[in-house]
């Protein structure tokens, strides 16, 4: 496999991790901390996901699709991640 689409793929996830994280020092509501953590996430699995659902005829729609939501499944994971590393790093200096 080429390494270029893996080292993309890594940096994308990275950067979720660090979004979460810097989401959670950010006083904002919950609310639109999720709304802004969808928007973090969602643009790339789109990517994905909107040509497969405009060809479902072609046989590489499933594989389109399938990596779309793994994307975004990835990216909540991370996020979430982010998230928790942070909060758990600030209980733990109070």
């Amino acid at each position: 496999m080429p390494i270029i689409p893996q080292i993309v793929l890594g940096a994308y996830l990275l950067f979720l991790v660090a979004a979460g994280w810097r989401l959670w020092t950010v006083a904002w509501s919950v609310r639109i901390k999720a709304v802004t953590a969808l928007a973090l996430v969602l643009p790339m699995p789109l990517l994905f996901i909107l040509p497969a659902m405009q060809h479902r005829g072609d046989p590489w729609s499933d594989l389109l699709l399938q990596l779309g939501l793994t994307l975004l499944v990835c990216g909540i994971i991370c996020v979430a991640g982010g998230f928790s590393a942070a909060r758990l790093r600030a209980r733990r200096r109070k």
